[in-house]
């Protein structure tokens, strides 16, 4: 599922690159545990290439990610993201497109879930991106 650049945004993104950037570690997971009750999961890092209300834009910088991770039928996201104020956020995620890049996979991924707590984090730091 590539990214589609002409498709249509519901919620603003905020360009996450510079002083914005957000490193993060994710947890890749399968959907369903295997025969004998495991879910497999995969540790990566990466950076953030813009964020939303309820979407964000990842590269993780791995070179072989099984594609059942990547898709949301299959598999889910647990990003841990460092917000430039020194606090530290989880945010549940589900890819819906990703692509193969030189420096890993970009990864487009739809919110599924957030503590309360986290989600006003969230929301506090992108209202700081967007007075700039």
């Amino acid at each position: 599922m590539p990214f589609n650049q002409k498709e249509r945004r519901q919620f603003p993104r905020h360009d996450a690159n510079l002083e914005a950037r957000l490193e993060f570690s994710v947890l890749l997971r399968d959907a369903e545990a295997n025969d004998r009750g495991v879910q497999h999961l995969r540790a990566c890092a990466g950076h953030t290439l813009n964020v939303s209300a309820e979407g964000l834009a990842v590269v993780l910088h791995a070179q072989n990610i099984d594609e059942q991770y990547l898709t949301g039928a299959q598999g889910s996201m647990s990003i841990e993201l460092d917000l430039p104020n020194g606090n530290s956020i989880e945010i549940h995620a589900t890819p819906v497109r990703y692509e193969k890049n030189a420096n890993g996979y970009l990864i487009g991924a739809r919110i599924s879930e957030m503590k309360n707590r986290d989600r006003e984090l969230f929301n506090e730091y992108l209202r700081e991106l967007a007075v700039g």
